[in-house]
């Protein structure tokens, strides 16, 4: 029972470490040290656990645990992004569109700052 209370222990320590690291997670690279550092928390909790020897059992656990945890964080990181320039028309889509009130609407009474509805040239054509 001692050794599980160590391992889930050393797993914890693990985890806010991690998190105290990573700046950006993101980032390939610390995804990968994030995975490689809860991987050998959690291979050496494991291995002291449930191995014969808990000194060997940590140390094995704790390499592989690493390998793995490293490379499922690279794995699992996401692409770069990548932004395409957006071209900005140089007039308005629908001309005319916000400068009167939508059909059916009506200005609201005794309120002289609204406007009136106008039917632009391009509207009337």
């Amino acid at each position: 029972m001692r050794l599980a209370t160590t391992g889930a222990l050393a797993v914890a320590l693990t985890a806010m470490l991690s998190a105290c690291v990573s700046v950006d997670p993101e980032d390939a690279s610390e995804r990968a040290l994030a995975g490689a550092t809860l991987g050998a928390g959690l291979g050496a909790g494991l291995g002291a656990t449930f191995a014969i020897n808990p000194l060997l059992g940590a140390w094995v656990g704790a390499d592989s645990g690493a390998a793995v945890g490293g490379a499922v964080g690279l794995m699992t990181s996401p692409p770069a992004p990548t932004y395409t320039p957006i071209a900005v028309p140089t007039e308005a889509v629908i001309p005319d569109f916000y400068d009167g009130w939508p059909p059916a609407y009506h200005t609201p009474p005794n309120n002289p700052e609204t406007q009136e509805a106008t039917k632009s040239a391009d509207a009337t054509k």
